[in-house]
Formats: C-alpha cells, structure tokens, sequence
C-alpha cells in the first residue's frame, strides 16, 4: 500500500514540476537569483551565495552575511512553499557558510481499508549544507558544499542522501566565469528502489560595468544540464543598481521538458545600513505551473 502511494504523490507532484526526486534541491532559496532569470554563479556576493556558487564567497565585499526566505513556488497549481536560511563568513582569503532549507508540498488525503478519508498529510522536503571557499591565486576561487537531505513523501516512509557541489569561479575586474557541479552523491532510497538526484553540471558568465561612481549595470548568463534527466536550463539577466542601495532586476529562463519551465522574471534590492530586502516575481507563459510564484527575503551583511 505504501508503495502505492507513494508512487501516486510522486506522479501528482509530476503535473506541476519536472519528475525527479528531490527536485526542490534545484529550486533557490534566493531572490536574487530567480529575478535574474534563475542565474545563480555569477551574481553579486550574498547570503545564498553559500548554496548558489560556494567559490564566489571568497569575493565578497563585506565579511558577513544572513538571510532568511519565503517562497510560493506553483501557488496556482500546487502551492508548494519554501523558506530557506543561509550565511557566511568571510576571513581573508577563506570564507566559511552554511544554508539550509524547508519545503512542504501539497497536502494529500490518507485513506484508510474502507476508503474513508483517515487524515490529511503534508510531504516535507528538507535540507543542510555546509560550504567553504578559497581564492587561490590571479582571481581564481574553488568551492564546496556538503549536503544532507530528509524526504518525508509518505508518512512513516522517510528516506535521505548526502550529496556534494563542487565550483570553481574566476574573476578580472568587472568579469566573473564559474562552473560547477551540483547534487553528486548517493541516491535516496524510500523503500521501494533508488532515486537518482538531480545532479546538473552548470557554466555561467558575468560581466559589471561601471556607469560612474554611484551607478552599475551587471549582466548574466548561464547554462545548466540535468545529468540524469538529460534536461536544459539557460538564463540571462541584467541588474541596475543605485549607489549600492536600490536594484531593478529583470530576467529570462529558458527550460525544456525536463526542466523547470520557462518563465520571465523581474525583481528589485534595497540595501540601507546593512538591512537588506529583495524581491522576485515568475511569469510563467501560457499555462506554466510556475507562473505567479515569488520570493522574498530579508537579511543583514556587516
């Protein structure tokens, strides 16, 4: 029976995302990143840097960082939410961060023998990570993470992994070029045979222009390959930021079949005395799951 059901959630959490398991570990915690067309290496430094590109730590303006976030991811097909906790520390050359990050899907009904409804059960999703970086030498960085996973889709059926990323960034001034390699390690096992991770080998390119003194303009772009799934993911998007204080973001993502779709996104930053706020909205095309989800956070970097 519980293989049953189990199949029967993994198949309902199909129609409204990519098929594979643990699929949220792939979605960020960060706004940043999803206004910017889901871009994650080559981003300006900040809390979620710590899951997004471990090696761009070691680039950091300020020497610490904290965030915390909420997301309604698919809130007009599954209502899936996420919060999300991440930060580093930044000591010369070394940078040390942890990041975790909770996920509850759609509630179900549990029947019991006679077909009458018994309780209702949220499947829970959770992860936490441990990440440092280095800057080597001539701008070049390496990073690693190091992640533990709990899956809770049926009740009493949890099941978990320890996965790794490892990137490695470079950056010349205004350019920044990293690659990575994400979700490596065991698979996740419920019971009822093994599921692969989404494992994705990831390139991206970024290039800050300085307009004058108070004003910047970045620009983005990236590439990502489901290894298992043989999925592809790009992103491109620009961000105008105002004397460090207030950013305009938009951005494009482009997702395949087994990807996360593709959607146009847009967001803003604020950043006074350290406080920071930062916003993203999905518009999904057509009849996208993705369309109408958000993301918000709120953190400090000192």
């Amino acid at each position: 029976m519980k293989k049953i059901l189990l199949v029967f959630v993994l198949s309902f959490i199909a129609l409204g995302s990519y098929a594979q398991s643990l699929e949220f570990l792939n979605i960020s915690s960060d706004p940043y990143s999803y206004s910017m067309g889901g871009n994650t290496l080559t981003l300006d430094a900040n809390s979620f840097t710590v899951t997004n590109n471990a090696s761009a730590m070691a680039y950091a303006e300020d020497n610490m960082y904290a965030s915390v976030s909420y997301m309604a991811w698919q809130p007009e097909i599954l209502n899936n939410n996420m919060m999300g906790l991440s930060g580093f520390y930044r000591m010369g050359k070394l940078a040390v961060g942890i990041s975790g990050k909770y996920y509850t899907h759609t509630p179900y009904d549990i029947t019991d023998n006679m077909g009458f409804v018994s309780e209702m059960y949220t499947p829970v999703e959770l992860s936490a990570e441990v990440a440092a970086a280095y800057k080597l030498f001539l701008g070049l960085s390496l990073g690693a993470n190091i992640r533990y996973t709990l899956s809770s889709m049926i009740k009493d059926g949890d099941a978990s992994a320890i996965s790794a990323d490892i990137s490695v960034s470079y950056k010349l001034k205004g350019l920044m070029a990293s690659v990575s390699v994400t979700n490596i390690g065991s698979k996740i096992d419920y019971g009822y045979g093994p599921y692969d991770l989404p494992a994705m080998a990831k390139a991206g390119v970024g290039y800050k222009y300085g307009i004058n003194e108070k004003n910047t303009l970045l620009v983005s772009a990236e590439a990502d390959y489901l290894i298992y799934k043989g999925g592809i993911m790009a992103g491109v998007g620009a961000e105008y930021n105002y004397n460090k204080m207030i950013s305009a973001r938009v951005g494009y993502h482009y997702g395949d079949d087994n990807a996360i779709p593709s959607y146009a996104s847009a967001g803003i930053g604020i950043n006074i005395f350290g406080v920071t706020v930062n916003g993203a909205y999905i518009m999904g095309f057509g009849d996208s799951p993705v369309n109408g989800s958000y993301i918000l956070s709120l953190g400090y970097d000192f």
